[in-house]
């Protein structure tokens, strides 16, 4: 028992070693439902920095007790201490707040035109200037009207030819090709946003089976929550989805193969 206190202090210092224990946070920042990027985030309590993406997105090392702070020339500074349900969280989210600068106050006074004359210094009867009474030779003309275009309710001008060009066959075709075309090119980059490490560790889906994946998950609108940058609500389907996806299916329906 002579050893006791000793065996109390390395187990005091394997705990408080493992309370310190830095662990990797990934988080979001948003204005008004809307990513903010280029944000400086710094742990003030290793000194060490990080910028988040175009998406708002970041990664930074920290522990519990640790506090982080974001700036940004645009937003107030915010401080954020680190706790176990933040650690806990897949995505930290955090919404901050736009600065507003008081103005001194300020008079806007009513434009003045290139002919206008202070009363207080003005001797003699006001004198009209305008293209009648200096003589031009279009005081009078009035402008022709055009017969030679067609215009909308809607105050759009078209012409007769681009119009029945707009619903024929194969202006319908062409439109269905560049609306699979847009959505490919959508999946791929889908498809390079996230790692092969995301696919392979986190949703187990074989690396030939990755663009199958997304093809699957396709029906779920990950196409309009990329586009809306929604990466919350797309990480979640794309999670939710692998439970399902069967990894026999290797077939290519929509995205050109890598």
């Amino acid at each position: 028992m002579r050893n006791q206190p000793l065996l109390y202090l390395l187990f005091f210092c394997a705990f408080t070693y493992g309370q310190k224990k830095n662990q990797l946070i990934t988080g979001q920042l948003f204005f008004d439902k809307e990513p903010v990027s280029d944000v400086h985030l710094v742990n003030k309590n290793t000194n060490k920095g990080t910028i988040s993406n175009d998406y708002g997105l970041y990664e930074i090392s920290a522990s519990i007790g640790d506090v982080l702070e974001f700036s940004h020339l645009n937003f107030i500074t915010e401080e954020i201490i680190i706790t176990k349900e933040i650690l806990a969280q897949a995505i930290f989210k955090i919404t901050l707040k736009l600065k507003t600068y008081e103005l001194e106050e300020i008079v806007i006074e009513q434009k003045k035109g290139t002919f206008y004359v202070d009363p207080e210094i003005m001797t003699g009867p006001a004198v009209i200037v305008n293209a009648e009474t200096l003589n031009l030779p279009y005081a009078n003309s009035k402008k022709k009207k055009d017969d030679g275009i067609v215009q909308l309710s809607s105050g759009a001008v078209v012409s007769l030819d681009n119009l029945i060009g707009a619903l024929n066959g194969n202006n319908r075709r062409k439109k269905i090709l560049k609306k699979i075309s847009t959505e490919d090119t959508v999946l791929s980059k889908i498809r390079k946003f996230y790692t092969d490490d995301f696919f392979i560790t986190d949703l187990n889906i074989k690396p030939e089976n990755i663009n199958p994946f997304l093809n699957y998950c396709f029906k779920k609108n990950i196409i309009t929550h990329y586009n809306e940058k929604d990466l919350l609500k797309l990480t979640s389907i794309l999670m939710t989805e692998s439970k399902s996806f069967p990894q026999n299916k290797t077939e290519i329906t929509l995205l050109q193969k890598n």
